[in-house]
């Protein structure tokens, strides 16, 4: 009797002692999240820890906007997750594929009969490894009906070339997850969100989770995107499309994804969408690390997500024996740092500082932007200083001319390299960007507007110095023009 006693005198202790731990270890995430937000100017975050047996925490901090700062974030707040949105398309796939209406190693043009590549399969598409460049998405298709999006992706794969062997390759595309959602509705014959609504997230209870931002049915007490434009952190107002439902559309909030994280989490799944041998499945890695829309690392396996005005990232032990989802309302690099610090203090260990000086609020790509605006306005500058100064002092007049050979060489010169210049900015660059047009590009505000004010600038520096070319000469010296008479 004593030692039954004592058995539940020792498991009492050592269950108040886990107890203590925990809240110990909920303070620290409180003020690494805390901090985080305060040092990178982060206007609201939302949290997310669960483990096999149930929620540990979940909680909202900061505004749902910096500017009105009225509405306060809580657990319900619902964020936009971007990328996130990919690991639910892989359970909808997984769904299917035990009811049997799909198979994984099935060739995707068996479900999309035009879809141009005969060696690509589901699996492929999972796990990003069909070799289809990552510039392509369907960002731009702002068609609801299937039919026409079909069409319009028909259009965008014609001629395109794979940038290796199906199966053999690492490219991360949006195109993968887009392609995987016309096969659901394919093989389902309803609509994406609704066959998500019906499977997915209603049996987990997810009652404010859903593809919310290609309508006007959005849901009360909805962050909104911020991003920084030149340094200063503005409000952002996403605007997807239907398209990129299973590849960035979807809107949650920390309770919902904790319930999705409790279901990842459980050994025993039983009626729960999918068995264990999918989800299985779905976290083993192929020869680059991934799994079916999630990147499996030695320690962790994780998932991150980022629009122009959000970032969202879910990482789970590599064990899934605990999980977190830490959410934000603004576009920064280093809110995925912020996940995995949480998850190092989860774990018992100290989280690496994160330095303000580590995470410019303008990006490198932007700021050589701007070097190459400011030599550009020096020189214009100095070119049209000089010729005002030598036009004042008598050395140069305005009259039109025949070039001579070297001067037409050099109005050839400026001309190529201006058209290239522009070619480069408004053709080029988008091809590989994968947008339609360089102003579509709305992830780097700094790097569009910037290339812009470049164009803009480079425009009438070579008119200039096609003026210069053309008009502009010399004046003879009056001593020299005497003598020759």
């Amino acid at each position: 009797m004593m030692s039954v006693l004592l058995f539940f005198v020792f498991m009492q202790e050592v269950s108040v002692s886990a107890s203590e731990e925990i809240n110990e270890k909920i303070e620290k995430l409180k003020v690494e999240i805390t901090q985080t937000m305060e040092e990178h100017n982060i206007p609201g975050m939302a949290v997310a820890i669960v483990d096999k047996h149930g929620f540990i925490y979940t909680e909202g901090f900061g505004y749902s906007n910096s500017e009105k700062r009225v509405a306060k974030i809580d657990e319900e707040t619902n964020f936009h997750l971007g990328s996130l949105s990919k690991v639910f398309t892989s359970i909808a796939v997984l769904q299917l594929y035990e009811k049997e209406k799909l198979n994984l190693d099935t060739a995707v043009v068996h479900y999309l009969p035009w879809f141009p590549f005969n060696e690509i399969t589901v699996k492929h598409l999972l796990q990003h490894s069909s070799g289809l460049p990552g510039r392509l998405n369907v960002h731009d298709i702002s068609n609801v009906n299937p039919e026409e999006i079909t069409e319009m992706m028909e259009a965008k794969l014609k001629d395109v070339s794979l940038v290796g062997k199906p199966g053999e390759v690492y490219e991360y595309t949006n195109m993968n997850t887009d392609l995987l959602q016309r096969i659901v509705e394919e093989v389902t014959n309803e609509s994406f969100p609704n066959y998500m609504e019906t499977n997915v997230f209603h049996p987990l209870h997810m009652h404010r989770t859903g593809y919310y931002t290609f309508n006007s049915d959005h849901l009360r007490n909805t962050a909104d995107g911020h991003r920084y434009h030149w340094g200063k952190l503005k409000p952002y107002d996403e605007q997807l499309v239907y398209a990129t439902s299973s590849s960035a559309g979807l809107s949650s909030n920390a309770t919902d994804l904790a319930n999705f994280l409790f279901f990842l989490l459980q050994e025993e799944k039983g009626h729960m969408l999918v068995t264990q041998d999918s989800i299985d499945e779905m976290f083993r890695p192929n020869q680059y690390g991934l799994g079916m829309n999630w990147f499996i690392f030695p320690h962790n396996i994780t998932m991150d997500g980022g629009l122009p005005g959000f970032t969202t990232s879910m990482v789970l032990s590599a064990d899934r024996s605990f999980g977190l989802v830490l959410l934000a309302n603004s576009k920064q690099d280093v809110t995925l740092d912020t996940s995995f610090n949480l998850y190092k203090i989860l774990e018992g260990t100290d989280p690496t500082p994160l330095l303000s000086s580590n995470y410019p609020k303008v990006s490198s790509e932007a700021k050589t932007v701007l070097f190459a605006i400011m030599i550009l306005f020096v020189s214009l500058a100095y070119v049209v200083g000089m010729t005002s100064y030598r036009m004042v002092k008598g050395e140069r007049r305005l009259f039109f001319k025949v070039p001579s050979r070297k001067e037409s060489v050099h109005f050839m010169v400026v001309l190529l390299l201006y058209l290239s210049i522009i070619y480069y900015i408004y053709v080029i660059l988008p091809f590989y960007i994968g947008v339609p047009s360089l102003f579509e590009f709305k992830k780097e505000p700094d790097f569009t507007s910037g290339l812009a004010i470049f164009s803009v600038l480079y425009t009438v520096f070579s008119v200039v110095l096609f003026w210069h070319i053309l008009f502009v000469n010399k004046v003879e010296n009056n001593h020299k023009a005497n003598k020759i008479i």
